[in-house]
């Protein structure tokens, strides 16, 4: 059955294209016999017999032998060879145009010739069963529509109705695996015509809008339904959006207008979806987009019409609007314009209404209130210093040395040559030591001091900043040193000049904190501890720059809302033991004491900070 049918179709397809071919050929022979019986000169028998002669010598010839008129206006380097005998004009010229593709034109008796152009190729129906029997396929462009209605009678075995005056409308369609009722309501659809099926096997098209007697619109409700809350449910597969949108909206009882020329084929799953979301759904992946205008839902092709473009403006509630156009990711921000307007603390957007609204659920979801966090710091820097110094020191100064000296809170005396040998008098029968009489200008420097102290500085600053921004504590110092310059000015007498330029260092203590909230409360701290301290410079080095030692440390730490976090280990240590004196001597644990001085110094400095965030708000 399945090849009987491709046979009368191809069939069908031959018989139209013949017709197509000779209708011109007929048309012709009928002209030539209504004038042959006008005009009897036409019937007359002639003989012709050329080889490569000029058709418009033989026909010029014809005519002035047998008192025709013969208007010739075709290319006269046209040539014939051919051997006639006996054959009545009229067949001659028949014989002659349609060979040499010549046409005719008829004026009364009077007959114009001229150079035959051929009208367009007339297009061909394609038109076929699937191979389940129950659904079909189309492909045509331009075609007639009554030779559409002829293959589609061969094809399905049903009837496609439609008044006269349409048979010569062009049309165009395309389809694949549609039932005969779907094809039908497709052609009509995309060709601004209205469907209506009659019966099981006949279907009429016509012009206008819907006919009120029609049941449904283009799709069925198991296609495309709206219930009575508005809702939408759509499953279609391969369906043209010139076709959905209108039956939506239609069903719905919306104003809309489509902007331009919508031919996109889309397929759709969905259930109960409101209007605004659908036809979101539905456009995606296309370059058609649409917008609402006092009611009216517009709705056309983006890259074709300008008017298409969405403007909206959304209001920041909670954050600022500095910086936030930075923060919207570059796929959104395609072939999008986006200002800020800080007058307002808002962002216009403008663009595509789909691009529109997925920035529009991005800002939602980060225009949040930005927490508040205030930071009570705790510095302690804590110092603990311990110095001892022993030791005799004698010697000859350049004049009188007078007994005196300290003895509290040490012993730190100088005795004259008197005093001291009244001392070492007094140490006879002590041990085996003498030092015997000593000159006048002799001195004993004696030491015994022990130094302890301990040094702590505290400084509390507040400090607020808000989520995710750096918080800066700085303090410091700045000493200055000259730096000198020597110039010499001239060459013959030369000149010496000397300027000074005073220069600045500073040592500074500087703390940065950067918190972070989770949505648990918990704060994430990321610390940064710098401090600069200048060193004690020594006389050789008083012009010189200062020195500087520097202690720096960088920690996160994770702390709930308000608890407290300690962070140390900044640590300085220093211990200093030295000694002089007689060599050897002042080796003897002993006699150090009697011929050197020695020195303990030990300082100890840690520096501790106490850290508090609060959340405020």
């Amino acid at each position: 059955m399945k090849r009987m049918i491709l046979i009368c179709a191809f069939a069908l397809y031959g018989i139209l294209s013949f017709a197509q071919v000779d209708a011109r050929g007929i048309a012709l022979r009928a002209n030539l016999d209504s004038l042959a019986a006008r005009d009897t000169a036409y019937c007359r028998a002639i003989d012709v017999s050329v080889t490569n002669f000029s058709i418009a010598e033989l026909l010029k010839g014809i005519a002035i032998s047998g008192g025709l008129s013969i208007d010739i206006c075709f290319d006269k380097r046209k040539v014939i060879t051919c051997n006639i005998h006996d054959v009545p004009v009229k067949d001659v010229l028949y014989f002659i145009c349609i060979e040499k593709d010549i046409d005719a034109q008829f004026f009364g008796n009077i007959v114009t010739l001229s150079d035959y152009i051929p009208g367009p190729a007339v297009p061909s129906v394609h038109m076929s069963r699937d191979s389940d029997s129950t659904s079909m396929s189309f492909d045509f462009s331009c075609c007639r529509l009554d030779s559409v209605a002829r293959c589609f009678s061969v094809i399905t075995g049903g009837n496609l109705l439609f008044p006269v005056a349409l048979g010569e409308r062009s049309i165009s369609g395309f389809g694949r695996s549609m039932t005969p009722d779907e094809t039908v309501r497709t052609i009509a659809a995309v060709n601004g015509l209205t469907a209506r099926r009659e019966n099981t096997l006949t279907w009429s098209l016509f012009e206008g809008g819907r006919d009120a007697s029609a049941s449904s619109g283009l799709f069925t409700n198991n296609l495309v339904h709206v219930d009575s809350s508005e809702l939408i449910s759509a499953h279609l597969h391969n369906a043209n959006l010139r076709d959905v949108i209108p039956e939506v909206l239609g069903k719905l009882g919306r104003n809309f207008f489509l902007a331009g020329k919508i031919d996109h084929r889309v397929s759709i799953d969905v259930d109960s979806l409101a209007l605004d979301p659908f036809l979101t759904v539905l456009l995606t992946g296309t370059p058609v987009t649409w917008r609402i205008s006092e009611g009216v839902y517009v709705i056309g092709d983006m890259s074709s019409s300008g008017s298409m473009s969405s403007i909206s403006v959304y209001p920041m509630k909670y954050r600022t609007v500095d910086r936030i156009v930075e923060i919207i990711p570059s796929e959104l921000k395609r072939e999008m314009e986006i200002k800020a307007f800080p007058d307002l603390n808002s962002l216009v957007i403008s663009g595509d209404r789909r691009t529109a609204d997925r920035i529009l659920s991005f800002l939602g979801e980060i225009d949040r209130s930005v927490p508040l966090v205030s930071i009570d710091v705790i510095i302690v820097d804590a110092t603990d210093n311990s110095t001892q110094k022993l030791g005799l020191g004698i010697g000859t100064g350049t004049g009188d040395v007078k007994t005196g000296g300290n003895l509290s809170p040490g012993l730190d005396f100088v005795l004259n040559a008197e005093s001291l040998n009244r001392l070492l008098g007094s140490f006879k029968g002590f041990g085996s030591i003498n030092l015997g009489q000593v000159s006048q200008l002799f001195y004993a420097d004696l030491q015994l001091l022990e130094e302890a102290g301990k040094i702590t500085l505290r400084s509390t600053p507040r400090l607020s900043t808000l989520n995710g921004h750096k918080a800066v504590l700085k303090s410091g110092e700045v000493k200055y040193y000259k730096e000198s310059q020597v110039n010499i000015i001239g060459t013959q007498n030369p000149l010496q000049s000397e300027s000074y330029l005073w220069k600045n260092v500073e040592a500074s203590f500087v703390l940065d904190m950067t918190p972070y909230v989770s949505l648990d409360s918990t704060i994430t701290l990321d610390i940064s501890l710098s401090q600069d301290e200048f060193t004690v410079a020594s006389e050789d080095e008083k012009y010189a720059p200062p020195g500087i030692s520097k202690r720096s440390f960088t920690s996160i730490v994770k702390v709930r809302d308000g608890e407290m976090v300690l962070l140390g280990g900044i640590e300085k240590n220093l211990t200093d033991n030295s000694s002089r004196g007689l060599p050897y001597m002042s080796r003897v644990p002993v006699l150090r004491s009697v011929f050197g001085k020695t020195k303990k110094v030990r300082t100890d400095s840690k520096l501790n900070i106490f850290i508090r965030p609060t959340i405020i708000m």
